[in-house]
């Protein structure tokens, strides 16, 4: 047992040559043992813990690149603290999980996940479960630090943001407009109008976001149009607190108006989605 440990010859020393060959023999086995063991040990402890282990080898290979272009301390602790906040110390190819599940257990995991930025969203609040669900499987989560351009003013837009977690400064003419946090959204404009961004929005802090591209908003809307006249209205209203106009949404909000296309109940839950926009 003590040449198999490797801890010392035991009670005596091997003398004749058949004890050193069966010493060395035993003590082979032994190293071997641990060795196996050791190996499957930490096989083991890596495999509780695979999603940590995938992201401390996606970040060797990002402090590899910022080495290799020579990139500033402050700009290498930028980017260390824009990966702690992204994936708080784990990876996982969300995506392809997703993928790999049937529609409904998707639905139930994308609400689930999302649950706090529907409960603090009057939009969501007010809105029927069929719109939130379908909105909600085409988000994509996004973080942005502190001073950074979220959108840029004139830019066209490609995407609309909603707010799960943070504040935003909504600038015109590098002018402070309003404040939006948890529950807010915003560049919804220019994918109604398809025109270019009316303000410019920046993070004010760490922001948890999550994004709409402008395809699928369109894709959504189109089968809900009292949630793009929900948008259109609000819309109007966020220009008017800042001063500006848009010819194109006023002109279909009151054609909706004239032509009744929505009944009294519908336009009521508009207002209160406007009203509790106006409070945020």
């Amino acid at each position: 047992m003590s040449h198999m440990l490797c801890i010392g010859y035991g009670r005596q020393a091997p003398e004749s040559l058949s004890d050193i060959w069966l010493t060395m023999l035993s003590m082979i086995v032994g190293a071997t043992c641990y060795a196996v063991f050791i190996g499957h040990a930490t096989a083991l402890i890596q495999s509780l813990d695979s999603s940590r282990r995938q992201y401390q080898e996606k970040y060797k290979q990002v402090e590899q690149y910022m080495s290799f272009h020579k990139l500033p301390a402050d700009f290498r602790q930028k980017i260390h603290d824009y990966y702690e906040h992204r994936y708080q110390g784990k990876m996982f190819d969300e995506e392809s999980i997703l993928e790999e599940l049937n529609e409904p257990l998707r639905e139930e995991i994308v609400n689930f996940n999302c649950r706090k930025l529907v409960a603090s969203m009057p939009l969501f609040a007010n809105a029927e479960p069929n719109f939130v669900t379908a909105m909600l499987t085409k988000l994509r989560f996004e973080v942005f630090q502190p001073r950074d351009y979220i959108i840029r003013e004139g830019t066209i837009g490609k995407k609309m943001y909603f707010i799960q977690h943070g504040v935003v400064n909504v600038l015109t003419k590098g002018t402070l407009g309003m404040k939006l946090s948890d529950g807010s959204y915003f560049g919804e404009i220019c994918l109604l109008t398809r025109g270019r961004r009316t303000a410019s929005v920046q993070a004010e802090t760490y922001c948890r976001l999550y994004s709409l591209s402008v395809d699928n908003f369109n894709e959504v809307l189109e089968e809900y149009p009292m949630m793009r006249r929900a948008f259109e209205t609000v819309a109007i209203d966020r220009l008017d607190r800042l001063g500006k106009k848009n010819s194109i949404l006023m002109h279909k909000v009151q054609h909706d108006l004239n032509t009744g296309v929505f009944n009294n109940q519908e336009n009521e839950m508009i207002q209160e989605i406007v009203k509790y926009d106006r409070e945020m």
